[in-house]
Parts: C-alpha cells; sequence; structure tokens
C-alpha cells in the first residue's frame, strides 16, 4: 500500500507500463522506497541521480523495470503516464480503509506537504497541479484527502486554486491547494504524522 501512495504523489508509472519510479531530493527516501520494493516484490532497480529539478535543487530517481509489476500496479489503481493530465481518484481499496487511508495521507503530505514554521502560527498545507479540463477532477481528489483528515478529527480550509504557467506543450494549468486549520496543527501532527 505504501509503494502505491508513493506512486500517487512523487512517483511516475510510465504510460507505455514498462518502468515506474520515485522521485526525490532525499537519497534516504529513495532508500526507504527501494527497501519496500525488495521487499515486495523481490526486485531490484537502479538509481539515478541528479536526474531532474532546477539549480542547486537536485532531484534523484530510483527506478524499476518490470512490466509485470507496472501491469500489477495500474490494476491497483495508480494512474499511469503524467497525472496532471489524468483523471484519477484513491482507489476504494484505500479510501474506504481507514488504516489504509491514513497512511495514504501521511505518504501525501511526505511528497506533496508542507511546513511554513517562520511565523506566529505554523501552516501546513497540501498542493497538487491540474490540468484546467480537469480541474474538477483535481478538486474531488483533494475533497477526498480533506475528508480522510475529517475523520480524524482535523479540519481543514476549503481549497484555493491558483494559476501557474502553463506546460511546454501549451496545456493550462492550476495549483490546488488547502491547509490544515491552525488550531488543528497538533492534532494533525498526533494523528497523521509530520515526515519533513
Amino acid at each position: 500500500m505504501r509503494i502505491i501512495s508513493y506512486l500517487f504523489f512523487d512517483g511516475h508509472l510510465y504510460k507505455d507500463l514498462k518502468c515506474f519510479f520515485l522521485s526525490s531530493k532525499s537519497v534516504s527516501d529513495l532508500k526507504n522506497f527501494e527497501r519496500l520494493i525488495d521487499k515486495k516484490f523481490n526486485i531490484r532497480g537502479k538509481y539515478y541521480f541528479n536526474d531532474g529539478g532546477a539549480g542547486k535543487n537536485k532531484t534523484h530517481k530510483y527506478r524499476v523495470f518490470s512490466r509485470k509489476i507496472c501491469r500489477e500496479l495500474e490494476s491497483l489503481g495508480v494512474p499511469k503516464g503524467s497525472k496532471t493530465i489524468k483523471e484519477y481518484l484513491i482507489p476504494d481499496w484505500i479510501f474506504f480503509n481507514k488504516k489504509f487511508a491514513k497512511e495514504f495521507t501521511k505518504i501525501a503530505y511526505l511528497c506533496e506537504g508542507s511546513m511554513k514554521e517562520k511565523r506566529k502560527n505554523p501552516r501546513i498545507s497540501i498542493n497538487m497541479c491540474k490540468s484546467e479540463q480537469l480541474l474538477q477532477n483535481g478538486v474531488d481528489f483533494m475533497n477526498q484527502i480533506r475528508g480522510i483528515l475529517k475523520e480524524n478529527g482535523i479540519e481543514t480550509t476549503p481549497i484555493g486554486v491558483y494559476s501557474i504557467k502553463p506546460r511546454k506543450d501549451g496545456t493550462k494549468v492550476k495549483i490546488l491547494r488547502f491547509r490544515i486549520k491552525t488550531l488543528h496543527n497538533n492534532n494533525f501532527i498526533k494523528k497523521i504524522g509530520w515526515l519533513k
């Protein structure tokens, strides 16, 4: 389940199902992913260092080439190809299992969450990018995460939608973002955990 969760956020499943990878600035995060893959599938991937990112903040990737595993991951609900231009929701087998849903949300924040600490009241937020055409699907997905948080007694702000530069292919993209209400920060850290 953790592998699936990583691939929903900082990971990627190739459209042709030949490979999947996790991308991170932290090599230790990739090492953890490697252990998960080895334990679950008994297969080793390959590290690609400084494979993406801009400026000093280069990202690294851990890639696994296996069509068989890729097909299995897709059958479990992992979206293939660019997630920005793909419709998807949290798979039912995760969303309707409280333990899995909580772990999925924890990994979502590990990958896409941020905490602004240099202020009187720290802000814990999460965002995702979605093409303008699939904006409603992005809102639905983010509302699923908000729903999981609410199930755990954690209140959030409404989802904000912000414009950013179009993709290289000309696709118009929006950023969707919400944050944990300040009074619920401690509850979030206690119940979901903060891994940054």
